[in-house]
């Protein structure tokens, strides 16, 4: 019977083969254009630590290029622990190729994040400006999204304000209970101790709430919140992180971390950065009816921005189903006045503020509506007449809706296709799926590489390379 024969490798104890280690490294290997391309930045202008050589006491520093090359590998490699990133730095090809041998500690890999949050995102910008020099960028078109992202804190360890006052009132009935109960000489001091104690600290945790504003207080990271979807499932303790894509290469040209419970105030402010970011005369901007938000197209408008979002339909009460609504009425701009069904006046009655907006109010005549056939259909229980508000930039909103009616569904389906794929994107290929850090200045730097990193590696067809 023959023996089989196998493959055999190298012997151990040669020279390696390939004799170099740039050999190992093709061509068109991405750690290549990472190297040409971090080689290119000004890392000192930027200021970045330790980028201009000073001299520092005990071991030499490392230089910030090359641990910026090797957060830039780890994120497109789904490698974005200082931990792990330490250890291929010993043992993965690319990176000991990227860093020449060097083998930093996750210590020092991660100071370099956290003591470089603020310039972080000087290169994200630079690298738009590169995509811009390219011609990657259409800077007509933009799709805006957001998504809730885990922090690194717990949904125990945050505390909306009435659950902390309901928790404060039941400790402190729990003590005046428990003092009432049990004669003075058979009180367990250390339990009192115990139950006041947990009674400053949820009182505490209320003055914060009550200086800074917010209405939830999260013991782990101050700047989590837990957020909640209007579909019903249940809350996520994080951040709501917010992209600005552009149509013609798909690239995230502006982004965001906030930690609003809905997008509706995130329009206007993506819509500049994303306008500022390609340097657009005019831009579109295409989001869904979460962002609908009149002040908002009224600041995307000045700044000639034309917004595509669309118009939610508010629930009306089961008792009011059959009453006319607001859009039956027919506002003429030369009277200044709303005709109603059955052709009366609703003349100028007053102003008011509602929510930030100069409202100008609208009333008819009780007398009129009282022998008007349709009075049943008009106006509201307990009230004689029918009033209407408009907001002093009305006309604003009205071409808004028309540009909706005649555009809207085509833009929405393109909006969907624009900018949905990226969060998904995200957490799927490069495996990102929480913060790792804490606080807005850590979590926006760590956001500022993995959108980097995001737009690194993203395909483009017919696209001429960075390098």
């Amino acid at each position: 019977m023959s023996l089989r024969h196998y493959k055999e490798g190298a012997d151990r104890q040669s020279q390696p083969l390939p004799p170099t280690l740039d050999e190992c490294i093709d061509a068109d290997n991405p750690a290549r254009a990472i190297d040409a391309y971090v080689e290119m930045l000004d890392l000192e202008k930027m200021g970045f630590e330790y980028a201009g050589g000073e001299l520092t006491r005990g071991q030499p520093a490392y230089h910030p290029e090359d641990l910026l090359k090797l957060y830039i590998w780890g994120y497109i490699n789904r490698t974005n622990s200082s931990h792990r990133l330490e250890l291929e730095a010993r043992r993965d090809l690319e990176v000991i190729w990227l860093l020449k041998g060097l083998r930093p500690s996750y210590r020092t890999i991660c100071f370099f994040r956290v003591h470089n949050k603020e310039v972080i995102k000087h290169v994200g910008a630079d690298f738009i400006s590169v995509c811009q020099d390219l011609e990657l960028l259409g800077g007509e078109t933009a799709g805006i999204d957001g998504a809730f992202f885990e922090g690194d804190a717990s949904k125990g360890s945050i505390k909306t304000k009435t659950s902390l006052e309901r928790r404060a009132t039941q400790l402190a009935h729990k003590i005046d209970n428990y003092l009432a109960e049990m004669d003075a000489e058979d009180q367990d001091e250390i339990y009192l101790q115990t139950i006041r104690k947990d009674l400053r600290c949820c009182q505490d945790k209320l003055k914060v709430l009550e200086k800074s504003g917010e209405t939830q207080y999260s013991s782990t990271d101050h700047d989590a919140r837990l957020l909640k979807k209007p579909t019903g499932k249940g809350p996520t303790a994080g951040y709501n992180v917010q992209i600005a894509v552009d149509s013609k290469c798909k690239i995230i040209v502006a982004h965001d971390v906030v930690n609003d419970g809905n997008d509706s105030q995130q329009l206007a402010p993506m819509a500049k950065k994303a306008k500022e970011a390609m340097g657009s005369e005019h831009l579109t901007v295409l989001a869904d009816g979460a962002y609908y938000n009149q002040m908002g197209i009224k600041e995307c408008i000045e700044a000639n921005i034309t917004p595509y979002v669309p118009v939610p339909k508010k629930n009306r009460p089961a008792d009011e189903s059959t009453r006319f609504e607001r859009d039956d009425f027919q506002y003429n701009p030369e009277c200044n006045a709303y005709t109603c069904p059955a052709g009366a006046l609703l003349k100028p009655s007053g102003t008011l503020e509602k929510k930030g907006k100069k409202m100008n109010k609208y009333s008819s005549k009780a007398k009129n509506c009282a022998a008007c056939s349709l009075c049943n259909q008009c106006l509201p229980q307990k009230t004689p007449y029918r009033q209407i508000y408009r907001w002093e930039y009305e006309e604003i909103a009205d071409q808004h809706k028309d540009r909706m009616k005649k555009k809207g569904a085509e833009q929405m389906k393109k909006r969907a296709a624009l900018a949905e794929h990226p969060f998904g994107t995200l957490k799927l290929w490069l495996g990102w799926t929480h913060f790792l850090l804490r606080g807005f200045e850590k979590v926006r730097a760590e956001l500022e590489l993995l959108v980097l990193s995001y737009n690194f590696r993203l395909p483009r067809t017919g696209a001429k390379s960075p390098t």
